[in-house]
């Protein structure tokens, strides 16, 4: 009505133009303004495209060791010559896509196939592919593998929503072998200790038969056994008993004795690596009388191998007598109840004060709280004599020097209570609290373990004995001492380790890596306000076994302090890295280890009944690797349709381009008719 009205009143009379004329712009102004009109109300357009979604076809390649360690180099090459046209030949009718067990996915076949993997999980893989297609168009997958697998679960345990085709490689005779299957050993020793080694063997075709076995560390061979062959497929256990002399990551090979007529060898030989360190850290339990805690904590410490405790009850003469005479040196004082009312520790606690020794106080009836405060570098106590408040305990959320696990926070709740002294508590310097008392159902501001440092000491007090009920109610609840020896252990790691004040730190992100890992270092620098700085440049330097150096540099930055070294082979390597502060050279150094998996030759033996049954439960089909043509035929055959998807879609007209445009031209040819025929 808008645009007619508007045509009307504008073109009722003719202008200089013929009414032909008149009549067309007429028309053209009552459209041009009916569009504008009808843009002003907002009109929607419902829209519905259709689009279709080709089917992909993932080709799956067991890459791992197992398959390029039976199959010759020129039968593998001709083998991926052959996947790659069998890739080419569907790519009009599938979206093609490659992975293996190591690289990311592809698009395309490659050209070269690395079969360096050292572990093989197919239940991994096809797992990926379906959880990466879920409600996508998967049309299928070709699995190309010997059906061996070293990690994960059964791939036929589970049921995967996809055809699975399945193309088998490698041999399924078994091959006169002998194989050392695993070792068993300790990764941690101390230097003068001695560990155990179990190598455990089997062999297919040698039964009867005796084979050496023997160990060597530095070249030399260290101790060796004979070993009686049963029979095939049995598990031997060899048992070696071995000196750790030498600190530090040590390589110890374990060889098994070349028979003729093995298929291979490189299963003959397998790395043990062991740490092996100075020694424990050495912790001393005093105490004025015995108490239920004592054995409580002792054996929470014990838990931990890396700790050794000497134990002093000072009621006793003859622990008197060893304490006196002692000349260890330790790296923690756990006190219980002392400073006692007899003053019998007064001496051995101003000994450890000289030394800076750090200390775990804990409170009990028989502590005398005045020199307790006196010595006390955490907290005062305002005690009450005689008077004690039944408490349990709760986690204070905002200490940040170390965390307690979910499991021990909640056995906290279910830890019995404790006596703790009633008084006025006043915490001292930059102590920190680790628990708070609970009083009924009531969470206080007093604390029940705190700890504090006090130039670069570290010093801990727990307000109150009873710890053993802790330990006794964690059984009974859990069947187990974990959360017990959890809360001891670190608590007591955390006051006996040593404040690195260092001010340029850089270490490997993690003590051991395996071959196929990138190796990470990660930097820190500072400044002698112990602020964090960078654009420090870094120079490291790696050393092998045989003494050869790779030198390395880079520059640290706010975004990024680390750096990744990629293609270090097995072995025990040291570093030693370094930088310049000011006019001062900081240096650094340590070890880290790089190890092999070594699952991948001990079974050589192709599995095609496992591929064959994920095939036919999925619905695919299963050929042998030269039967690739005859898998061609078959996908083509039961060829995936592609999946139509719509999509709808409520467009507001004023998005529309062209409708601008429309209007636009309207009203041109509009002005250019006037124009045309002597009007404005």
């Amino acid at each position: 009505m808008a645009g007619l009205i508007y045509g009307f009143l504008l073109y009722r009379k003719s202008g200089p133009w013929g009414p032909r004329v008149n009549k067309l712009l007429f028309v053209l102004r009552a459209i041009a303004v009916a569009g504008i009109a009808a843009l002003l109300v907002s009109p929607i357009l419902r829209q519905i495209r259709n689009y279709t979604e080709d089917p992909t076809l993932v080709f799956a390649v067991d890459n791992s060791r197992s398959v390029a360690e039976v199959v010759d180099s020129i039968a593998l090459k001709q083998f991926n010559d052959k996947l790659r046209g069998l890739a080419a030949d569907l790519q009009g009718e599938y979206n093609i896509e490659y992975r293996d067990f190591t690289s990311e996915p592809q698009n395309s076949v490659p050209g070269r196939i690395d079969y360096g993997a050292q572990s093989s999980n197919i239940h991994g893989l096809l797992n990926d592919v379906q959880r990466d297609y879920e409600g996508r168009n998967l049309g299928g997958v070709v699995l190309i593998s010997d059906g061996i697998y070293n990690e994960g679960m059964s791939p036929t345990f589970s049921d995967h929503h996809f055809r699975i085709h399945a193309v088998g490689i490698g041999d399924t005779v078994p091959k006169s072998d002998l194989s050392i299957v695993s070792l068993l050993y300790n990764k941690i020793s101390y230097e003068g200790n001695r560990f155990p080694l179990v190598a455990q063997l089997t062999h297919v075709g040698f039964a009867g038969e005796t084979v050496n076995v023997s160990v060597v560390s530095d070249g030399n061979t260290i101790a060796r056994q004979l070993l009686q062959l049963g029979a095939d497929n049995q598990v031997s256990d060899v048992k070696f008993l071995i000196e750790a002399n030498k600190n530090g990551y040590q390589r110890y090979q374990v060889l098994l004795e070349r028979k003729q007529g093995e298929f291979t060898y490189t299963n003959n030989v397998q790395q043990a690596y062991v740490e092996v360190i100075e020694g424990k850290q050495q912790i001393a339990l005093i105490a004025p009388a015995p108490h239920p805690d004592i054995k409580a904590i002792r054996s929470a410490i014990e838990s931990n191998a890396n700790y050794s405790i000497d134990q002093y009850i000072l009621s006793m003469d003859n622990d008197l007598g060893k304490l006196s005479g002692s000349t260890n040196k330790y790296d923690l004082i756990i006190y219980h109840q002392i400073p006692d009312n007899r003053g019998a520790a007064d001496r051995f606690i101003q000994k450890f004060q000289q030394q800076k020794v750090p200390t775990l106080t804990i409170l009990g009836p028989q502590t005398n709280v005045r020199q307790f405060n006196q010595t006390s570098q955490v907290l005062a106590i305002d005690a009450v004599p005689n008077e004690y408040d039944k408490v349990t305990a709760v986690f204070n959320q905002d200490f940040t020097s170390f965390k307690l696990s979910d499991a021990l926070q909640q056995s906290l709740d279910d830890f019995p209570p404790i006596n703790t002294p009633f008084g006025r508590i006043s915490m001292r310097g930059k102590a920190d609290v680790l628990l708070y008392q609970k009083v009924g159902n009531i969470v206080t501001s007093k604390p029940l373990i705190a700890v504090s440092t006090n130039e670069d000491v570290k010093n801990g007090v727990v307000l109150g004995d009873g710890l053993w009920k802790w330990k006794l109610m964690d059984y009974a609840e859990n069947g187990n001492n974990e959360a017990f020896n959890e809360l001891v252990g670190k608590l007591v790691q955390y006051l006996s380790s040593k404040e690195d004040k260092r001010k340029f730190k850089a270490y490997p992100v993690k003590n051991e890596f395996l071959s196929n890992e990138k190796i990470v270092f990660d930097t820190e620098v500072y400044n002698d306000l112990y602020e964090r700085v960078y654009g420090n440049k870094i120079d490291l330097a790696i050393t092998n076994a045989e003494g050869e150096t790779t030198n390395y540099s880079f520059v640290t930055n706010e975004n990024n302090t680390r750096y990744t070294i990629s293609g270090i082979p097995e072995g025990v390597y040291q570093y030693n890295a370094s930088t310049l502060l000011g006019d001062q050279r900081e240096a650094v150094k340590g070890q880290f280890l790089v190890k092999e998996l070594q699952l991948e030759t001990i079974n050589l033996t192709a599995d095609f009944d496992l591929l064959r049954r994920l095939a036919h439960r999925s619905g695919g089909e299963f050929v042998l690797s030269g039967q690739i043509d005859r898998l061609l035929q078959g996908i083509k055959v039961q060829k995936a349709p592609g999946i139509i998807h719509t999509q709808e879609k409520y467009l507001p007209f004023i998005h529309l381009k062209w409708l601008f445009f429309f209007l636009l031209g309207l009203l041109t040819i509009e002005w250019f008719i006037r124009k045309h025929s002597g009007s404005y």
